[in-house]
């Protein structure tokens, strides 16, 4: 049970003995209309849903969008895995090389196109099912296991706890992830819905990311992210 849930029980457990004795035993009125008024009080924080909009229907969402996505892929034959970086919008994109050997833009502007052009390199740029997740003010000033937990965790429910160790590469362990629509070219371009999540919440705090691979355990899975530049 929620803390304010827990503050609320106990507040109707309170106030319904006070009415008692203050209507009964003191026949004090007001304080037992006070008492009263904190009765509608507390089944009012208990009545009052803690998430006005739901995980599942988070999840659903991002998967949606996931699956809009897949079909762009398809129309343009695209299998590369992209680059997620954050422009100077505060938005973060995908960039997928339109040929091998490109690394992540170097400029920072948002894309002007879906085909975005950089001196000589092309890129097909799109934006990440959790693109505005990361500007959140929920996770303003949280460090990126916070803002992961939050998201992944608290608000998505995608996965029950996550873990977050660097070294040469980000490492993100992600406990009992949760099944979700398969979408095979978006995976290959974006990784996972999940991973895809924290490539977004990863380049929003440490600069252009790469998912380098997913590797499923026994009750967790493990995202390994490659950090091309701090900024």
């Amino acid at each position: 049970m929620e803390r304010l849930h827990l503050f609320a029980v106990g507040l109707l457990i309170f106030s319904a003995l006070l009415t008692i004795i203050s209507y009964f035993l003191l026949s004090n009125i007001p304080l037992a209309a006070l008492a009263i008024g904190m009765i509608i009080l507390a089944i009012s924080i208990l009545l009052t849903p803690l998430q006005s909009f739901p995980p599942q229907a988070i999840r659903a969402l991002l998967e949606g969008s996931a699956l809009s996505l897949e079909a762009i892929l398809e129309e343009f034959d695209i299998s590369m895995r992209g680059y997620y970086v954050q422009a100077n919008d505060g938005r973060v994109y995908l960039y997928v090389p339109l040929k091998e050997g490109l690394g992540p833009p170097i400029k920072r502007s948002a894309p002007s196109g879906l085909v975005h052009v950089e001196d000589s390199s092309r890129y097909l740029s799109l934006i990440p099912p959790a693109s505005e997740l990361t500007k959140a003010s929920e996770i303003s000033g949280m460090s990126l296991e916070s803002a992961l937990t939050y998201i992944l965790v608290d608000l998505t429910e995608i996965a029950d706890a996550v873990e977050v160790t660097f070294d040469e590469v980000l490492t993100i362990r992600m406990k009992n992830v949760k099944p979700h629509v398969a979408a095979g070219r978006f995976n290959a371009v974006f990784g996972s819905l999940e991973a895809s999540i924290a490539a977004c919440l990863a380049a929003s705090l440490l600069g252009p990311v790469r998912i380098i691979k997913e590797v499923e355990e026994e009750d967790s899975k493990l995202v390994i992210l490659e950090v091309v530049e701090h900024e």
